[in-house]
């Protein structure tokens, strides 16, 4: 009875886990940027990008430096526009290689205007999917 109930103990564990764990697919991340843009989290935003460093380039002084040029500018643009009301993804394609892949959606804004949009993505070293800031 006592590994019946360590056992049952255990799975409830591990599926609370995965459920708060989130995925790491290119689509999850794409709806997570999608989200620290409607809630106005810039620097989570940032946290999702691929940045490369160059040697005597400090990171935390990049990434507050694209943070301020994306609050300046997304929050212009959702003004206008009434902010995001929703985003649907339409698709995800990873490239056969599994390094890169881009994800399609469709966002409403507040004012009801639609956009569709792509947001291309990248592993890092560690097989973590992340938005490819590259040009």
């Amino acid at each position: 009875m006592k590994k019946i109930i360590g056992f049952v103990a255990l799975a409830a564990f591990a599926l609370v886990m995965a459920a708060c764990g989130g995925d790491n697919s290119p689509k999850s991340v794409a709806e997570e940027a999608v989200k620290c843009i409607q809630d106005k989290d810039y620097a989570g935003y940032v946290d999702l990008m691929y940045l490369s460093v160059k040697e005597g380039e400090n990171i935390d002084e990049k990434k507050q430096a694209i943070t301020d040029m994306l609050q300046s500018k997304a929050q212009s643009t959702l003004d206008t526009k009434g902010g995001i009301k929703s985003c649907e993804v339409l698709s995800e394609t990873i490239a056969e290689d599994g390094k890169t892949a881009v994800v399609e959606m469709n966002i409403v804004y507040g004012n009801g205007e639609e956009k569709k949009d792509s947001m291309k993505l990248r592993k890092d070293d560690s097989d973590k999917w992340l938005i490819d800031a590259g040009k």
